[in-house]
């Protein structure tokens, strides 16, 4: 099975999706309306804490992100991760920002990045297991210190972290994006 890149410099490419239930990409929908509203990425830096397959971060290199760090837990993912990230460089890398990729947590990525992301053209995407909501709660917790990158939550209505308990942890919804009960919210 595969995904495909929505957009810009590597339109079409298709990246690689693990067999089985270890990892739950963005589906395109919810992808495509985010990225419908931020085009262009030019000169940003794009996070995504648990890449799973890069999608998200890669969809913002291929639309002119400058920067992207992709962070993975899970040791089979992260190999997959970084197949998907060579391919799309090797085919395309002359026209794309850079991009990096870490295998860790989340929380020890975010402590060691700090004063390189806390800065406003930087996008810090979050889409963990739906049912993990104390790691929904620790990572945000941790990034409330941020204060100029952007905060975006992917959550499900029935299984994740609800607007309510964002906004407990004194977050301000700015924007969503729906699809099914998937949502992205975007925080601050």
């Amino acid at each position: 099975m595969s995904i495909s890149i929505l957009g810009g410099h590597a339109k079409g490419h298709a990246l690689l999706v693990p067999k089985g239930t270890l990892i739950r990409p963005t589906s395109v929908m919810l992808r495509r309306r985010f990225f419908d509203a931020y085009q262009d990425m030019s000169g940003l830096t794009f996070v995504d804490l648990c890449a799973g397959t890069g999608a998200m971060g890669l969809e913002a290199l291929s639309r002119g992100a400058n920067k992207v760090y992709l962070n993975e837990f899970h040791p089979k993912v992260y190999q997959l991760l970084k197949k998907n990230v060579s391919s799309m460089t090797k085919d395309l890398g002359h026209s794309l920002g850079s991009v990096e990729s870490s295998k860790g947590s989340c929380l020890d990525f975010i402590k060691g990045h700090k004063e390189q992301l806390d800065k406003t053209d930087t996008f810090i995407f979050f889409d963990p297991p739906y049912e993990d909501h104390k790691l929904y709660k620790d990572v945000l917790k941790e990034l409330h210190d941020f204060d100029q990158a952007k905060i975006i939550i992917e959550t499900d209505k029935q299984k994740g972290i609800k607007e309510e308990e964002i906004t407990e942890l004194n977050y301000k919804i700015k924007k969503s994006y729906r699809q099914g009960t998937s949502y992205i919210y975007i925080a601050e």
